[in-house]
């Protein structure tokens, strides 16, 4: 994704400095307001950056014609209608992937990356599709992280307090949005979560790092939960698609997810009305 994007600004480009692109691309610093005052040309964007730029069906014929020209350069004979007509099945099915992958799905950052600690005990596995999404927000930490570093960081702190504190097997959440335009993989799409006291077996636990009872999230972060992160789990078979989404105070006697954040939320699509409130 990044020589392609890379590729095509250089070209408009006159005249080009590599070094000064490559910088901007890699090395921008976000400002307390996430991704939503960032630049365009920012390598966190890479994924809807280059879904502007291709679509399924030109990276189908893009790959084909890659394979043809190797076969050429190699000196191999040109395919038959029979062989190029598999080779476009196959292509097709592998597109597919990729898209629900890597432009469907928001970037999730995988627990190996933010050094999450083992899961501890035997875990509980869901029966898919699950029919909820709880909204939190982390409390403490209270502010929003702006980098990897510090969101990985604040993931490890609240896996501490779980696992140590609370004596849970794990970093209680599915998974947890950050500021610095990630998702960061808790307990994940088939483990049972410890977010929603007595609902954890029928839907995901989503948090956004920081403290959002006077204030909201990133619209950007807000936006990669609300739309990208539930398309993938319904295009995935991991949430219906009449799911329902909730704020956490809804269910459990809590303020949570703080009052900005659930105001918010009641405004999103799927938002559902309460049903019952545990004690």
């Amino acid at each position: 994704m990044d020589g392609v994007i890379l590729g095509m600004e250089a070209k408009s480009r006159h005249p080009l400095k590599l070094s000064s692109l490559l910088t901007e691309y890699y090395c921008h610093q976000l400002d307390r307001r996430g991704l939503d005052a960032a630049p365009r040309l920012i390598s966190r964007r890479r994924r809807e950056n280059f879904r502007g730029l291709f679509g399924p069906q030109v990276l189908s014929r893009q790959v084909v014609k890659s394979v043809e020209l190797q076969r050429r350069l190699t000196g191999r004979s040109k395919m038959d209608v029979k062989k190029r007509r598999e080779l476009r099945d196959m292509v097709k099915k592998g597109i597919k992937e990729f898209v629900q992958e890597y432009m469907d799905c928001p970037p999730i950052v995988p627990r190996c990356m933010w050094r999450a600690q083992p899961y501890r005990g035997t875990p509980t596995n869901l029966t898919l599709p699950l029919s909820f999404l709880y909204i939190h927000h982390t409390h403490t930490p209270s502010q929003p992280c702006l980098t990897f570093e510090q969101c990985s960081a604040d993931m490890r702190s609240m896996q501490r307090f779980h696992q140590e504190d609370r004596g849970w097997d794990d970093i209680g959440y599915s998974f947890v949005a950050g500021s610095d335009g990630y998702i960061y993989e808790g307990r994940g799409w088939h483990r049972q979560g410890a977010h929603t006291l007595g609902h954890n077996s029928i839907g995901y636990g989503v948090s956004f790092i920081g403290d959002y009872m006077a204030r909201l999230p990133s619209q950007h972060s807000m936006e990669l939960v609300r739309k990208k992160l539930t398309f993938c789990a319904v295009s995935g078979g991991r949430l219906k698609a009449d799911y329902i989404v909730q704020g956490h105070r809804q269910v459990v006697n809590t303020s949570c997810p703080g009052d900005a954040l659930y105001k918010e939320i009641k405004g999103w699509e799927h938002f559902g009305v309460c049903t019952s409130v545990l004690m």
